[in-house]
């Protein structure tokens, strides 16, 4: 079997490690199993099993990845499957042929991880996969060893880069004829419901949410409230995600504060990020009642927006059915925190005096901030929160307000997005992580409008000060929900430095080149060209890149050729110091009239051509010590034949 499709096993375990996040543990253990399989057959069994046994292992797999994913999330599992036949393809393979369909085959499976990331890390390491798999194509086509294969794959790879590079700045860009749909996988820290008290640790992830670019930093300072969703409604225990949050309205774009961008990076799910209410004159975004930002089309891919900071009023006063909606509860549930609550209300006279009631008692109770609650299982939650437990994070403490607040006449709602960033010096931007996730209320007044109240500061002040990556308490906890990660590693010397400085990088490489759309892209040359920029960019595709591109073909096809293998390499240089140098003589003759005329290398020879054979012709390691002897005999043998002559 050939021992160059173990490389190829390790690549598909590369792609499961990538993989893993997205198509789960049945995935990673069939592959892994599979690919046991590969390097023990080629170990020990050294033949490939029959057809149909791997008719049935197939059935077997895609049975598991069907019911595992979901034959509804239709991307996810094409992925798998293609993985899957491929490495079944690598078991099965008996000949060069076969051989080289599978390397082929590679080239449309390994950029399936693009599918679920595009950051400059994952693009590194697909780079990688498809070079050392172009490298193994050549080895086996040419059948020569691995690495000097790989070493022409890299020059033909740079040589391209370039001229890629310039085709993507100066090529006009038009819209993709067909699309494949993204992978329903959503990396939000955020849900549409929310229910605090089903959750017994509270879920963090350090993935990026997003990044946002203030072109006015002094136009806003901490904390960074960044609204996403509005939950209207109550059952209990769950807030609901408000019907209109998908629901335009229209606004005067007039009205403009402040300027910035964000770049929200793919979640599958239609909500964007925005500080207090905003606008967007970005394509595919828009506004809703609620002030919050949401796109026409779901967010598979990076996506960056204009926003703009709304000045206009907010609305003053509610109608009936507004305030019945916004004071709405269950009937019967939590009648111990809803008798605190009006009693509070007995004894002040607006809402700020109940708020401050309100402060007062979870500060002089020891209510604590913690990462992992307990889980809370009867049915009156917020009575078990607010008078046993007192322990909790975010989503406990906003919605005991909100209830409480409903229960005496205040319109409330729960607001869901996330709280601070991390700021980057080097490139003047913030970014935030899914665990910035976050939880808040928002209540009105009557000519005041709608108000924030975030009761987590009551209890942890330190959670608005930046991120939460920032909170020193909750340090312990924070890297412990984290588990093996760079922000969790922060402790360690260099960590921290490597982490920003790879948050740089990917910065950079979506910025200006996962979002170097066709508006970027006019914008640059513009800037580049001037007026006439679009003229003189296609001139300069014609006149300029047309002839590099034939050029580049045309070096590529004459100069640049695969290294000979070893075993062929000396060869040639016994058969150049031989008398038959010149003859049309087959390896197998030419070492027949060698032998003849030096009989005491006759062994030597011997042994010369079957390490030749089992290099040139089956496939195996044409070794140093080899090498070294074969040296040996040609330079006694270009001795003999000076003398001779």
């Amino acid at each position: 079997m050939n021992t160059k499709l173990l490389v190829i096993s390790f690549i598909y375990m590369v792609m499961t490690v990538m993989l893993f996040a997205e198509l789960g543990i049945p995935f990673a253990t069939l592959i892994s199993v599979l690919i046991v399989w590969h390097v023990t057959q080629w170990k020990y069994i050294k033949s490939a099993p029959s057809n149909a046994l791997l008719n049935i292992v197939a059935l077997i797999g895609m049975t598991v990845l069907g019911i595992s994913i979901g034959f509804s999330n239709s991307v996810s599992l094409f992925v798998a499957l293609m993985v899957l036949a491929c490495q079944l393809k690598v078991i099965q393979a008996k000949n060069e042929k076969q051989n080289r369909q599978i390397m082929v085959l590679n080239f449309f499976t390994i950029p399936c991880v693009f599918l679920f990331s595009q950051d400059l890390f994952t693009t590194l390491v697909v780079v990688t996969m498809l070079v050392i798999n172009l490298g193994v194509l050549a080895a086996i086509s040419h059948k020569q060893q691995l690495l000097p294969a790989t070493r022409t794959a890299v020059k033909n790879i740079l040589l391209i880069i370039p001229v890629s590079m310039l085709l993507v700045v100066f090529l006009p860009k038009i819209p993709s004829f067909w699309q494949l749909p993204g992978a329903q996988v959503a990396r939000t820290g955020l849900s549409e419901n929310v229910d605090p008290f089903s959750i017994s640790e509270l879920s963090q992830s350090d993935d990026l949410a997003f990044r946002a670019i203030l072109e006015e930093p002094t136009a806003y300072s901490p904390p960074f409230y960044w609204r996403a969703l509005i939950h209207d409604k109550f059952d209990g225990t769950s807030w609901h995600m408000a019907r209109e949050q998908n629901i335009p309205v229209n606004v005067v774009n007039s009205d403009i504060s402040s300027d910035y961008k964000v770049i929200a990076e793919p979640s599958n799910l239609p909500w964007l990020f925005a500080l207090g209410n905003a606008i967007s004159n970005s394509d595919e975004v828009s506004t809703n009642q609620f002030g919050t930002l949401f796109s026409s089309k779901i967010r598979s891919r990076n996506f960056e927006y204009n926003v703009h900071t709304a000045t206009e009023s907010s609305k003053m006063s509610l109608t009936r059915w507004e305030y019945q909606r916004y004071t709405q509860l269950p009937q019967k549930l939590n009648p111990k925190s809803t008798e605190l609550a009006r009693q509070w209300d007995n004894n002040t006279q607006s809402t700020q005096e109940f708020i401050a009631r309100m402060r007062t008692y979870f500060m002089a109770q020891g209510f604590e901030y913690t990462l992992t609650p307990e889980v809370i299982e009867s049915a009156n939650t917020i009575d078990e929160f607010v008078f046993e437990k007192k322990s909790g994070f975010c989503g406990h403490y906003a919605s005991s307000v909100a209830m409480m607040m409903r229960s005496v006449g205040i319109p409330s709602r729960l607001v869901s997005g996330y709280l601070g960033a991390e700021y980057n010096e080097a490139n003047d931007y913030y970014s935030i992580y899914q665990y910035d996730a976050h939880a808040w209320v928002e209540f009105f007044i009557p000519n005041s409008g709608w108000q924030r109240l975030d009761p987590t500061a009551w209890i942890s002040p330190e959670r608005l000060i930046g991120s939460l990556s920032q909170h020193t308490t909750l340090s312990e906890q924070f890297k412990s929900n984290l588990g093996i990660s760079l922000v969790a590693l922060s402790g360690v010397p260099g960590m921290e430095w490597l982490r920003l400085k790879l948050e740089e990088y990917d910065y950079k490489w979506t910025r200006w080149v996962l979002n170097f759309d066709k508006s970027k892209q006019q914008s640059f040359l513009r800037d580049l060209l001037g007026d006439n920029a679009q003229l003189l960019s296609g001139a300069i595709t014609l006149f300029t890149l047309a002839p590099l591109c034939l050029s580049v073909f045309w070096f590529m096809q004459r100069k640049i050729h695969i290294e000979r293998p070893l075993a062929v390499d000396l060869y040639e240089q016994l058969k150049s110091v031989s008398p038959y140098h010149e003859s049309n003589l087959t390896p197998l003759q030419f070492i027949s009239k060698v032998s003849e005329q030096f009989p005491e290398h006759k062994s030597d020879l011997d042994e010369f051509y079957s390490h030749f054979s089992a290099a040139r012709y089956q496939g195996k390691t044409f070794s140093g010590q080899h090498r070294k002897s074969t040296m040996k005999l040609i330079k006694s043998i270009k001795t003999k034949t000076k003398r001779k002559l």
